[in-house]
């Protein structure tokens, strides 16, 4: 029996990504490219003038990410079915695996995609998506919060909160001044992946918080933190510290 066509949208601010995706989707066929958009809100517009089935989106995308289009398509009670498009980034894997929507990961490998189209295929409901929503706003509600494995078991903690972290060979040493730490089951690069971006790696075993960041020099090779009247002093290479002049500038 021959399928209609399913009518996909694009969301992504890279051009390449977004042309490489097409011709993804064109090679598997039955699938009608109904736009392509660099942004949240190009995309909002044509999901209102084009009614897709499937919008593949990306996450990471600077001003508004794919989340803030999930609050549009909600609040103005849109319906469409989201599959996302997401580098490894773990608060967005997460997210959108409690939520049970559907993910590909960058950069998309075409029997994933078929895979994920023909799983949309087998079931076309987008009623089924309204609950999905729900717990994905839910989910990224609380974003400000990241859940780390511990040695006992695991912690919720709010970036914000974090000063620096220190490397412990496999472990990571959180700390959040006065004399508070948490120890997680991470290496710090991986904690360093699951951060947002104002944490900067000042050397191999710290990562810093620039919003707590008062002073850095580059004579001593270090960088201070202040945080409720005490001033933490930090190693850093000249290197680093360089790059997180340029950063910051």
């Amino acid at each position: 029996m021959i399928q209609d066509p399913l009518s996909a949208l694009i969301v992504d601010d890279e051009e390449e990504a977004r042309d490489i995706l097409e011709r993804q989707l064109m090679r598997l066929g039955g699938i009608d490219i109904v736009g392509k958009a660099a942004n949240v809100d190009e995309a909002l517009e044509l999901i209102i003038k084009s009614d897709p089935d499937i919008v593949f989106l990306d996450i990471q995308m600077p001003e508004k990410d794919g989340f803030e289009l999930i609050k549009e398509l909600n609040k103005f009670n849109l319906k469409t079915t989201i599959i996302f498009i997401t580098a490894h980034n773990e608060f967005a894997i997460n997210a959108v695996k409690v939520a049970a929507f559907d993910y590909l990961l960058k950069p998309v490998v075409f029997d994933e995609l078929k895979e994920a189209v023909f799983r949309f295929r087998c079931d076309m409901q987008r009623e089924s998506d309204d609950s999905k929503i729900e717990k994905l706003l839910e989910t990224i509600g609380n974003r400000g919060k990241i859940c780390f494995n511990t040695r006992t078991g695991y912690i919720y903690i709010s970036p914000k909160d974090i000063v620096y972290c220190q490397a412990d060979v496999n472990y990571t040493d959180i700390h959040f001044g006065q004399d508070r730490k948490e120890v997680v089951t991470v290496n710090i690069g991986k904690v360093e992946e699951m951060l947002p971006s104002n944490f900067f790696r000042i050397s191999r075993s710290h990562l810093i918080n620039t919003d707590y960041l008062v002073k850095a020099d580059r004579k001593t090779k270090t960088c201070e933190l202040y945080n409720n009247g005490e001033t933490i002093a930090i190693p850093a290479s000249k290197k680093q510290i360089r790059e997180l002049e340029m950063l910051i500038h």
